[in-house]
Parts: structure tokens; C-alpha cells; sequence
């Protein structure tokens, strides 16, 4: 079985590589990276080869659910194909199951990822969507490519709202930690359409998911498309940051760094999860995340220090206004699984290679939620 995922990743990456480059003079002209396939950029704690990707995967399988997450659940019954998730972006090595309770669900072709611009607040750079401009994502088993549905949505797109960075992205790993999984999963089949979510203050934020489910919307029905069974929304976001080592010299522990803390941060992190994320969405679950989570300032966006802050209602409300448009009831969110770096701790894969990129102690954890819509 492996095998054929592989050969039909080998094939994949011919046809990738096989694609027309733009010339030399309007790569120059346009970006330095147009028509180019993306490389890895984070590479400790993500998988490069195969063989890391498999022994993540074995690993995350045999766990039990008692000894995985603090939360755990499953898909409901009969629910068909999953057409939206919140996935971790955090090393393998300690995020790697929530990954895999998550992906393993995404059977459609074509995925659209909003990330997290990591680099966006630290720059000043609010108020866009960032596309990049590469012709496909090297990963583990080869490229996969992005669609060519990107250039059609951008033009249906008000200008400026749109930032075409491939640089950016070239820089930014909350998206690539996506692509072995989805290589892996669905086995060379899968196209990707990546965006990263900038801050967008006040009432730009409902302009701006009004634009992009109109526009995405248009190009889905205007391709036959379906959530689930043709096209899913992956949404990269870890949960609290939380301790006062090793972050930069900032204090992230307002519950302190003990294991009551530990206790009282996760209970946090679970009750909003419960409260805003799980179950139908709505435009009130979304605004009750965000009243929550964000603090609305781009020097200090947080009220709780989530990664997702922009992302998760961003594409959460992309994909509730998918759903509405093609006739669907309003998204159904499940918890699979929520966890942290200290439960249950580093996966024992280091003889591939994989490495951690920072410390696990009651000083310095990161929380993960595996959420998935039907």
C-alpha cells in the first residue's frame, strides 16, 4: 500500500516538475519566486523524508486515546466527508497525532489553507491576505501543486486586501507543516490553494470573509465543486502559549507556572474550544472566539496567547459562508483531540532525525486541538 502512495507521489511530482516556468524576464518582473516550487523551510521537528513521516504516523496510531489527549472524540456517526478542520502547525515531535487524527480525514482534491503569518505583526503588515506564487509545495514524497483556481480567485478579489508574497511564504512554516500529511494521506492526489491571514481591524474583518467567500465560492461553483466530497478548508492554529521561559523574555503564565497553572491554562484553552469552536457554527460562536482569544491591537493582539487568533475566525467564517452558499447546513465542529507538549510529551521518533525546537516544562508548553467540521 505504501508503495503505491509513493509511486503515485513520484508521478505527481514528474507532472509538477513538467509544468511551464514562467521565462526568466517575468519571474524578474513579477516576484522571484513565480512559477518556482517551494522549498521546506522548518526543518527541525518537521518531517524531510519518508521514513519520519511513516514513524509520526505508527506512533500516533498506537497511542491510546487515554494516553493521548486530554480531550478526547471522534467523527460523528454517518457525517460524511470532512469539509473543515483546525490542525496544529507546532514541531511533530510533539504535535504530530493531532495532525493525524485530522488529516486522515480530509478525502477531498483540492484543500485551502489559512495560516498564520507569523511575521505579519512583527513587520506591521495587517490587513491582507497573502498568496503566494509558486507552482507547487515540495514535501517528503515529491511537489504537490497548487491550484490554478488561485490566480482566478485573486482576480475576483478587491486589490487591496490581496498581497502576492511568495517570499513570505518561502519563510513562514505554519502551512507548510501541512504538506507531508496531506502527501501522505492522500497519496498524490491533493491540490493546495494556501493563504495566510493577516490582522483586520474593526469592520475590515467582515469585509474582507465577505470578499473571500464570494470569490472562492464563484470559482468552486463555477468548477462543480463540493465541500467534502471535491474541496476542505484546513485551518493552521496551536492554542495557548503558555510560561514565562523561553519566550522571548515575555510573561505568558497569568494562572502561574505550577502544575495548578498548568491545570487552570488547559481548562481555559478546552472551555473555549467547547464553547466557541464546537458544535454548529455561527457568526456569534465566531465573534465569542474572537472577544475571547483577541485583543484587537497589532502590538499585542492577545487576551489569550493563541496562534490561531486570525486565522481560526478568519477561516472558520470562510467556511461557514462556503457552506450557506452551496445549500449545507451550518458546520458541525467535533473535538478529536486536544493535548500539549507535556501531555503526553515528546514522541519517541528521535532516531529518525526529528528533533525538538524548543523546551516542554510546566515553564513552557504549547497546547493542540484537533477540530474537524461536517
Amino acid at each position: 500500500m505504501r508503495r503505491n502512495i509513493r509511486a503515485a507521489l513520484m508521478i505527481a511530482a514528474a507532472t509538477a516538475a513538467a509544468l511551464p516556468a514562467a521565462s526568466v524576464e517575468q519571474q524578474a518582473f513579477e516576484s522571484p519566486t513565480a512559477g518556482t516550487v517551494r522549498q521546506p523551510f522548518d526543518t527541525v521537528g518537521y518531517a524531510t523524508t519518508p521514513e519520519q513521516v511513516e514513524a509520526v504516523i505508527a506512533v500516533s496510531d498506537s497511542l491510546a486515546a487515554a494516553e493521548l489527549p486530554l480531550v478526547s472524540g471522534s467523527a460523528p456517526a454517518d457525517a460524511g466527508a470532512m469539509i473543515g478542520a483546525i490542525v496544529p502547525h507546532d514541531d511533530y515531535i510533539y504535535a504530530g497525532p493531532y495532525y493525524a487524527m485530522t488529516v486522515d480525514g480530509v478525502k477531498a482534491p483540492l484543500v485551502v489553507l489559512f495560516g498564520v503569518a507569523h511575521r505579519a505583526r512583527r513587520t506591521g503588515l495587517e490587513g491582507k491576505l497573502i498568496f503566494d506564487d509558486f507552482s507547487g509545495w515540495k514535501g517528503p514524497y515529491g511537489v504537490t501543486a497548487v491550484s490554478d483556481l488561485r490566480e482566478r480567485i485573486i482576480e475576483r478579489l478587491p486589490e487591496e486586501i490581496v498581497l502576492v508574497d511568495g517570499s513570505f511564504h518561502a519563510s513562514e512554516h505554519s502551512l507548510e507543516a501541512f504538506i507531508p500529511f496531506l502527501q501522505y494521506y492522500g497519496g498524490g492526489k491533493v491540490e493546495i490553494l494556501p493563504v495566510l491571514v493577516t490582522r483586520f481591524a474593526g469592520d475590515s474583518f467582515g469585509i474582507a470573509v465577505g470578499e473571500m467567500t464570494r470569490a472562492l465560492s464563484a470559482v468552486l461553483e463555477d468548477e462543480g465543486k463540493k465541500l467534502g466530497r471535491d474541496a476542505a478548508v484546513l485551518i493552521s492554529a496551536d492554542c495557548v502559549h503558555y510560561g514565562d521561559e523561553e519566550w522571548g523574555g515575555r510573561n505568558y503564565a497569568p494562572f502561574g507556572t505550577d502544575r495548578e497553572g498548568y491545570v487552570q491554562a488547559t481548562a481555559q484553552d478546552i472551555d473555549i474550544a467547547r464553547e466557541t469552536l464546537e458544535g454548529p457554527l455561527s457568526a456569534e460562536k465566531i465573534a465569542s472566539f474572537r472577544e475571547r482569544v483577541e485583543r484587537d491591537d497589532l502590538e499585542w493582539p492577545y487576551k489569550v496567547t493563541w496562534c490561531g487568533v486570525y486565522s481560526i475566525p478568519f477561516g472558520l467564517s470562510v467556511l461557514d459562508g462556503l457552506a450557506a452558499a452551496q445549500g449545507l447546513p451550518a458546520p458541525d465542529g467535533h473535538i478529536l483531540g486536544y493535548g500539549t507538549s507535556l501531555e503526553p510529551g515528546r514522541l519517541p521518533v528521535e532516531r529518525t532525525g526529528l528533533g525538538a525546537t524548543n523546551i516542554a516544562t510546566e515553564r513552557h508548553w504549547v497546547g493542540y486541538l484537533a477540530m474537524g467540521y461536517w
